[in-house]
């Protein structure tokens, strides 16, 4: 009898060459799986968030769009607004700025065919003394609107 009690106890001890998790193994694995979770749910809102993006890309783009309108504005002889378009003159070159779709294209000359403004579903020039007012609209509802004053006063050329 003795020795099926031996036998029994050698079937329940655990070898020591075998080799298992640990309780503290198990908690630090989860630990760090659960740190990788806690900064990749920002990261995926901040990638499918594309609006917020889309406005902060759209403003860059209005800012670039305004410094290139003053300076060929500041540049030019004349400005007329025909049709919705507006004709820069400079000596004998003809600027011509329109909308092309959703966006506002430049040409010089009645050719060529440069994007300068994208998303936009509405605009208007006007001519107010011896300035251009510029106002825009973009898909998402954001207006934007700048004064371009001439270094040229327009009235007095003829």
């Amino acid at each position: 009898m003795k020795e099926v009690l031996t036998v029994q106890k050698r079937k329940f001890v655990a070898c020591s060459s075998e080799k298992a998790f640990t309780l503290i193994e198990v908690l630090i694995a989860f630990s760090i799986f659960t740190i990788i979770i806690f900064f990749m749910t920002p990261v995926f809102q901040i990638i499918l968030n594309k609006e917020g993006s889309q406005a902060v890309l759209q403003a860059m783009e209005w800012e670039v769009f305004c410094s290139q309108i003053k300076k060929e504005i500041r540049l030019s002889n004349r400005a007329d607004v025909v049709s919705g378009r507006l004709f820069l003159t400079k000596d004998t070159e003809i600027v011509q700025y329109e909308k092309y779709g959703t966006n506002l294209r430049r040409r010089v000359g009645s050719t060529g065919h440069e994007i300068i403004l994208q998303n936009i579903s509405n605009y208007s020039f006007t001519i107010v003394n011896n300035a251009v007012r510029i106002t825009v609209t973009d898909i998402w509802g954001q207006e934007y609107s700048v004064v371009v004053y001439a270094l040229v006063n327009w009235n007095a050329l003829p």
